[in-house]
């Protein structure tokens, strides 16, 4: 009697679910067979999940929908479909689901994890007012940023052109860059400091980016999962450092005359508050400690991803590493360093940044994306509260936009004279776009210009003799970074 009662209820559970999806799909995207509790998450592998939507647009098209468990997730790509997300309709858009590891993260406080409301509006505003604000000074006042890549060359020339892990270094001073801008302080590398904030970083951005069985399932939340303990000690980390510096900015109170970014944001809600009374005590200490967390990991790990892809793409294309020394010498000469003044007359070198971000795409899927009214997306129904995948990997790796678009190509970026030409809108958006696009954009292109053109003034880079050449399947974090490889930097020039 009690096993086929069990049976009646399986089939009902069945059936319910199976019916319930054939109404629900009359109105939603096309898309595979959804499972019973497990959805379509057998389709999709951890590491190349990116790739695997890609391969099933070409079966369901630019607008798709996929289970992930029992939540269903619409996946975006294509010009028209990405733009309307983005940038056209971005209000409806802008939304951002409910994830566990998410929210273990983030406690509502992060401008890139929290949902779109007022509160998050006057969180993005001030940010980007501070930002603004700060990174004018920093670009009248250079010479933080530039000590801090000359001080790299250095460190670079120190191996004599024997092989290691530039990256290392590389990380180092876009930390120091940023750590200076910020907090006002840069580290060595054998600071213990250092090490606790790399650790705290690579521990958050890890399992924001790995996720959890919980994310899948969230009825599993209960489980004592060792990674998300791990999550939480990172959080109690970032509090103890992070946390720490902004209560000193606090204490210094230099509200009038900012020192760095921790001074600005400090600035920013202090005039927000004085604008419009009613918005004080909106946003908190620990919203400001987030923003501060926020930048320093995404700004040091996408940049320096994205400077390691650049170094591997020139290992594996030596004619071109060949054509950007050309370049550097024409327009630098020996006697000095590239300066950002420089950048309108490196067209190579620029196009060459722009095709690493295209071809390593470090974020393929952007961060997800949620409705927050009913809406239509490309003539499909989308309830609110519908889950948005934009797969950025999709759009900048379509045939039918970029020819032979697995391969190392700046060139396409030039015109027939040689001219840097920027992307049509909507086919390039390694930064994202719309109101939930990168805050730190600014920064890290002045941050890839310098690194490069410094480095590949000074060095030519070249794989180590008698060993294969490194691999470019990446390691899936935070974004998608370059597996560890070691090189030979061999001078160029006097430095």
């Amino acid at each position: 009697m009690f096993e086929a009662l069990l049976w009646a209820v399986l089939v009902f559970v069945v059936l319910a679910f199976v019916f319930n999806g054939i109404s629900e799909a009359k109105s939603l995207p096309p898309g595979p067979f959804p499972w019973p509790i497990i959805g379509n998450v057998l389709k999709l592998a951890a590491d190349t999940r990116h790739i695997d939507l890609m391969a099933m647009e070409k079966e369901y098209g630019h607008v798709f929908r996929v289970y992930i468990g029992s939540q269903l997730v619409v996946v975006v790509s294509g010009v028209e479909a990405v733009r309307e997300v983005l940038v056209t309709r971005s209000a409806e858009f802008a939304g951002r689901p409910r994830v566990y590891t998410a929210d273990v993260y983030s406690q509502g406080k992060a401008i890139a994890m929290t949902d779109y409301s007022p509160q998050w509006r006057l969180h993005r505003k001030i940010t980007v007012s501070a930002l603004k604000t700060y990174m004018n000074e920093v670009l009248k006042e250079r010479k933080v940023i530039e000590d801090e890549f000359d001080l790299l060359l250095k460190k670079v020339a120190v191996w004599n052109g024997k092989p290691h892990d530039v990256l290392k270094e590389i990380r180092l001073a876009v930390m120091n860059v940023i750590c200076a801008l910020a907090f006002g302080y840069r580290y060595e590398l054998d600071d213990p400091e250092f090490s606790r904030l790399l650790e705290m970083t690579n521990g958050v951005a890890q399992m924001v980016a790995s996720g959890s069985l919980v994310d899948v399932f969230p009825w599993l939340w209960f489980l004592p999962f060792k990674s998300i303990q791990v999550l939480k000690n990172s959080n109690k980390e970032r509090e103890e450092l992070i946390g720490g510096v902004y209560r000193e900015h606090v204490k210094a109170n230099r509200v009038q005359n900012p020192r760095d970014l921790a001074d600005a944001l400090l600035k920013a809600k202090k005039e927000a508050e004085d604008e419009d009374k009613s918005v004080k005590g909106f946003l908190t200490d620990e919203h400001l400690i987030f923003t501060l967390s926020e930048v320093f990991m995404a700004g040091m790990e996408t940049t320096t991803s994205t400077l390691g892809w650049a170094l591997l793409y020139l290992i594996h294309n030596p004619h071109i590493q060949d054509i950007l020394h050309q370049e550097l010498d024409d327009v630098i000469g020996k006697s000095r360093l590239p300066e950002l003044a420089d950048k309108n007359n490196l067209p190579y070198l620029e196009a060459t940044i722009a095709e690493t971000l295209r071809v390593s795409c470090l974020v393929p899927l952007s961060v997800p994306h949620k409705t927050t009214v009913d809406t239509t997306l490309q003539g499909y129904h989308l309830p609110k509260d519908t889950t948005l995948l934009v797969n950025l990997w999709s759009l900048h790796h379509d045939p039918e936009v970029w020819d032979n678009p697995n391969e190392f190509r700046p060139d396409r970026f030039l015109d027939n004279n040689g001219v840097f030409q920027q992307p049509k809108a909507g086919f390039f958006l390694p930064f994202s776009g719309g109101r939930r696009s990168c805050l730190g954009e600014s920064l890290a292109r002045i941050e890839l210009f310098l690194v490069l053109a410094r480095l590949l003034h000074t060095f030519k880079f070249e794989n180590p003799p008698g060993c294969e050449l490194p691999n470019l399947e990446p390691n899936v974090g935070i974004v998608l970074m370059p597996q560890a490889f070691q090189v030979c930097a061999i001078k160029r020039h006097a430095m």
